[in-house]
């Protein structure tokens, strides 16, 4: 019997038979072709081309309405690669000047551009090298009239050194049962891991020399703990345990899935406030939340309208999709729509940012609003508009001192001012709040808590910055913890400068959405939690199976700790609640 340890992206236990992906590496014989062949070899390549794009707009168009629009996004980045001129211009001169096949070319030609990635040190950038090779791989497989033969996926658990994110679409477009998958490939916040979440197939991640191990008979997936593995020839016992573990997760999820609408009240009556995160779109078919049933929006995250965009969005443009994306709420309900907060990890592709050694304390949220004035301007009119019609607030990323809220204001002022000239309706008492994500913020929170109506903490930038962790980095990655008792004691500061000053805080950031983290913010004293669809269902079965009071007894236990893992030891000992 052999544990092996990894990561998990989507957590759950399985049993069962394993599918070992090959792992040879094809041969190039004949690859030379005389002079004459050139252009049958192009039209070879258009061809595949065009057959590509037709398979992946058949794609999508097959999973719209069944996946979120939002993780369908990876197929439309795949596209653009394959109408990339530059790309495909590189590859019809390889095959010019070295007379080589396509396949060949394609091959080469990519292996360059990973080689350029590869030598920047940057995990957006490895997102990159995976989706060219992703692009090849498809180009490769119908060069070479490479079968895709999913069926033989049916039922077993894949063991891979990684799968592609178009490839993991396809085998659910199949209606392939993949009951699990193991990979070498560790990337937490990769495509991947983020469709195999959205696919709920329990996944782990970054295990080492996969293919250095014997994968013979039935293994087990274990991906529910911290310390997530797989076992390799288990014994009996181990198998009539975790088969003991795998009934009590569905009777967990019955659970949970029963919770998905009733009110979020503790069982000693105490009401939580649950909100939703939301982007450019969250419609879909098989939502698992009555809308009426949460509090309302606690993010709006626009810039995802900015980036699916190929300009500056108009006034009036931005009025018509907050219409659509807001149009199952009620005008009772809460909406908190985040300012334009680009830069960083999140690019225009019809706006250069100026190039910056560290992109994640430069131009970003706020500042560049500032530097783009008649952009926030256009922004801020339409959200004005439209609280005529909403309950809506206004809030401010990135906000990192005391001015920038009075120049954020005083330009929400003017903005105002021209509406009244124009005598067009707005919210005259609309709130105005900011984004909690740098210690600054927290160590002056009484002073900035004068100054606005609400916090939003935003929990995955305060961490990166209290830590000095970059929350994307494969190599300091595990210094990055929300848990750290730095980052709740933060938290506190933020929640006791409210109480003091009247005023409301929430936590926005994937903490809200994690059953640990939850008891740790009840506990503190913050009853607004604001989450992605996915997690409501979850958070309410946690809230309607504790005791509010008991939690307010942990909290200094909590902020006494000196590391993170005593810190969630003392959580999980909280959520045992559906076990």
């Amino acid at each position: 019997m052999e544990h092996l340890f990894g990561k998990s992206a989507y957590e759950g236990v399985v049993i069962g038979s394993v599918y070992v992906e090959n792992n040879t590496t094809e041969k190039d014989d004949a690859d030379d072709i005389p002079v004459y062949d050139i252009q049958s070899e192009k039209e070879k390549l258009d061809m595949a081309l065009e057959s590509a794009i037709s398979s992946l707009e058949g794609l999508k168009t097959g999973l719209t309405g069944e996946i979120e629009k939002k993780d369908l996004d990876i197929i439309d980045a795949h596209l653009l690669l394959l109408k990339d001129p530059v790309y495909i211009k590189d590859i019809e001169v390889y095959i010019e000047k070295n007379l080589k096949r396509a396949d060949k070319a394609v091959k080469d030609v990519t292996e360059k551009y990973l080689g350029l990635f590869k030598k920047i040190d940057s995990p957006i950038y490895r997102q990159r090298e995976l989706d060219i090779k992703d692009v090849s791989n498809r180009l490769l497989d119908i060069l070479r009239s490479d079968e895709e033969n999913h069926k033989i996926l049916d039922g077993k658990i894949l063991v891979t050194r990684e799968i592609y994110p178009t490839e993991l679409l396809k085998i659910y477009k199949e209606k392939i049962a993949l009951k699990g998958i193991v990979m070498e490939y560790g990337g937490e916040t990769s495509h991947v891991a983020i469709l195999a979440k959205a696919l709920k197939i329990p996944t782990l991640m970054g295990v080492d020399n996969i293919f250095a191990h014997q994968w013979n008979g039935d293994i087990i997936l274990d991906t529910t703990e911290d310390n997530s593995c797989v076992i390799l020839n288990p014994d009996e016992n181990e198998i009539e345990k975790y088969t003991k573990k795998q009934e009590k997760m569905a009777r967990r999820i019955r659970k949970i899935n029963e919770c998905a609408n009733l009110p979020a009240i503790t069982k000693d009556g105490v009401e939580i406030n649950l909100y939703l995160n939301i982007g450019d779109s969250e419609r879909h078919s098989d939502d698992d939340v009555d809308k009426s049933t949460v509090e309302g929006v606690g993010l709006l995250r626009t810039e995802l309208i900015y980036m699916k965009s190929s300009e500056f969005p108009s006034e009036e443009k931005q009025l018509y999709i907050y219409r659509e994306i807001l149009k199952d709420f009620s005008r009772d309900q809460s909406i908190v729509i985040r300012t334009l907060d680009i830069g960083a990890d999140k690019q225009l592709s019809y706006f250069k940012m100026h190039s910056e050694t560290n992109p994640f304390l430069g131009l970003r949220g706020i500042r560049f609003s500032f530097e783009n004035e008649d952009i926030f301007k256009i922004q801020l009119r339409a959200i004005l508009r439209l609280s005529n019609e909403k309950n809506i607030k206004i809030m401010y990323p990135m906000i990192t001192n005391l001015d920038e809220v009075d120049r954020a204001n005083s330009i929400l002022d003017e903005v105002k001012d021209e509406l009244r000239r124009e005598n067009i309706p707005f919210n005259e008492n609309i709130e105005v709040g900011i984004m909690v994500e740098v210690p600054s913020v927290v160590l002056m929170a009484e002073e900035f808590a004068q100054k606005i109506d609400f916090f939003s903490i935003g929990s995955n930038d305060l961490t990166q910055y209290i830590l000095a962790a970059d929350r994307l980095s494969e190599t300091v990655g595990d210094m990055y913890d929300s848990f750290n008792p730095a980052v709740l004691r933060g938290i506190k500061i933020i929640k006791d400068a409210a109480d003091k000053y009247g005023k409301k805080v929430s936590v926005c950031g994937e903490m809200a959405g994690d059953p640990r983290a939850v008891v740790a913010l009840l506990s503190i004293g913050i009853k607004d939690l604001s989450m992605v669809e996915t997690s409501i269902p979850m958070i309410k079965a946690l809230i309607r199976n504790i005791n509010y009071q008991e939690l307010v007894l942990l909290k200094n236990e909590l902020l006494k700790c000196g590391n993170p893992v005593k810190v969630k030891n003392l959580l999980k000992e909280k959520i045992m609640y559906l076990d």
